[in-house]
């Protein structure tokens, strides 16, 4: 039997990024993953391929050159993710399967690890849909969309979260005819309806969306698929595409065998990522909280310092972003809305930069309290996701974006759009009447009054 002080499961980004933390802390740690090639859902189907994908739908290339491309990323980066990478930092390496057999023990392979602590970050997958048909007929998913020998003429999505927005809208660049299917009344529903409007009117020009639509039926029809929606539309495609939300991946853990209870099909954690057995943590897309690698790596860097120092990390999430990386992009800065006192927007028409690029809907919207800290924020716009780190930046160090007027920006820069919210934000402060008030006295003091 194999032992080691700490065991983490799943090789992906949270999990290499806890097993590298661990081990340049000198801990006893090793990581289990099913396969030789590290790097999970990120690498080898999620960010990497995806944004792959949209790059190589801008730069006229074919279906070829595309997926070729994206091979190429994939083992650049797969390099820094390697077994002989982590086993040189010092983490030992097992391959295969793992399950717990007690709360203190896991097999892989035949071979018995027992562990001080455990930390599991397997993961999700996509999750799979009741649809008479949809089985035998077949589909892809984001893992096998990028391993198609032949850009499909036209290709069904269900769902219409931010990977079949993201991809959907990629291939429609690249040349295939996309449908959308979305089970809501429209797109993008947790946004404010400017930002949600502004994006939805990009999308809409270029896939075909089904709003209010459910799959009620597949059936092949020739060398094609055959939807049948439950109120009776017809849709005819090449290929049926689901994304339709994530489920954990706990695949053969046998979790029960360890007392690690589930909540809503994944694994159920307190603050600090510990499950209902304290010495078992988990992090990433296997807990429910924001499916994103770099919420993994917010999970990982509070799950090594707790098991090392022990220390609490504290507001983890309180300025944490997502992006869906469509064109254009769609930004948002979560914060408790409850908190938020009064709500600025500003719009790209009044930015002399953006009317030389002739960018008039890129939209910015901030959440503030009384003192000018932000709450939250959501924003449209190309490359947006770039210009709002300085929003999230100034939320995490609780500065007023009153802070912005005073900033030298370059003319004529994007930035701009950001000194005009706080300009608008010091104007409004500006005109309370005690400040006014305090204006006047000190004018007059100085015997500066008309």
């Amino acid at each position: 039997m194999k032992e080691h002080k700490i065991v983490v499961i799943g090789g992906g980004s949270g999990g290499l990024y806890t097993a590298a933390g661990l081990a340049r802390l000198h801990v006893d740690v090793a990581l289990v993953n099913i396969t030789e090639k590290l790097g999970g859902d990120c690498l080898h189907s999620g960010c990497v391929p995806s944004k792959s994908l949209i790059y190589a739908s801008t730069q006229g290339m074919n279906w070829e050159q595309t997926t070729e491309h994206i091979r190429k990323v994939i083992a650049e980066i797969q390099v820094h993710d390697s077994v002989e990478r982590f086993e040189g930092l010092g983490v030992s390496v097992y391959i295969g399967h793992a399950k717990f057999v007690s709360p203190n023990e896991i097999e892989v392979n035949g071979q018995r690890i027992r562990a001080k602590k455990f930390v599991i970050a397997t993961g999700s997958k996509p999750r799979e849909l009741a649809i008479e048909g949809i089985d035998s007929v077949g589909y892809l998913t984001n893992e096998s969309l990028f391993h198609l020998k032949e850009q499909p003429k036209s290709l069904a999505i269900i769902g219409a979260g931010p990977i079949a927005l993201e991809l959907g809208q990629a291939m429609t660049k690249l040349g295939t005819n996309v449908h959308i299917i979305n089970r809501d009344k429209e797109i993008l529903g947790q946004f404010d309806s400017s930002i949600r409007t502004t994006a939805a009117k990009y999308l809409e020009k270029e896939m075909t969306f089904y709003h209010q639509a459910q799959v009620a039926r597949v059936e092949a029809q020739g060398n094609q698929k055959h939807l049948t929606f439950k109120d009776g539309k017809e849709l005819v495609v090449d290929e049926i595409m689901v994304a339709a939300g994530r489920v954990a991946n706990i695949g053969s853990l046998r979790l029960e065998n360890a007392g690690v209870t589930m909540k809503e099909g994944f694994i159920k954690v307190t603050d600090t990522h510990q499950t209902t057995k304290s010495h078992i943590y988990a992090i990433g897309d296997v807990i429910d909280t924001y499916a994103h690698t770099h919420a993994a790596g917010l999970e990982a860097r509070a799950v090594i310092e707790h098991i090392v120092f022990p220390k609490k990390k504290k507001d983890l999430y309180f300025d944490f972003s997502a992006i869906i990386y469509t064109s254009p992009e769609v930004y948002q800065l979560f914060g408790n809305e409850n908190e938020v006192i009064e709500t600025l927007e500003v719009t790209s028409k009044d930015i002399d930069r953006y009317k030389t690029e002739n960018m008039e809907d890129v939209i910015i919207r901030i959440g503030i309290d009384e003192k000018g800290h932000i709450i939250n924020a959501q924003a449209v716009g190309p490359h947006i996701s770039d210009l709002m780190q300085l929003v999230a930046y100034t939320k995490r160090m609780k500065k007023s974006i009153s802070t912005w007027s005073s900033m030298t920006v370059p003319y004529p820069t994007h930035a701009q759009i950001l000194q005009q919210i706080a300009n608008t934000y010091m104007s409004r402060t500006l005109e309370k009447p005690i400040v006014q008030h305090l204006i006047k006295t000190y004018v007059s003091i100085r015997g500066l009054s008309k």
